[in-house]
């Protein structure tokens, strides 16, 4: 006797073809060289600090008007979230 519900193992195939996508859900986050590497593409240079909180790089580092700023950087998608001068 078959106690195996006929519908559950087309559930367990359907499952199974999409963990693959659930997989590249899970964002990772930035390399520090990756970061490194946006901030001076935008013009920012002499990084002084880097801190990761949760999901955010925080940075102090000078723009290109020399002026010291601190920065909140996505750490999954390396958009910049807010540019603060102190």
């Amino acid at each position: 006797m078959n106690m195996i519900p006929r519908t559950f193992l087309p559930i367990c195939g359907l499952l199974a073809s999409l963990s693959p996508l659930w997989a590249g859900a899970a964002q990772t986050r930035l390399e520090m060289a990756e970061l490194i590497r946006l901030l001076v593409a935008q013009g920012y240079h002499d990084i002084r600090e880097v801190e990761l909180n949760a999901d955010r790089f925080e940075v102090d580092t000078l723009d290109k008007e020399q002026h010291r700023v601190h920065l909140v950087v996505d750490a999954h998608s390396g958009k910049l979230l807010s540019q603060e001068r102190e």
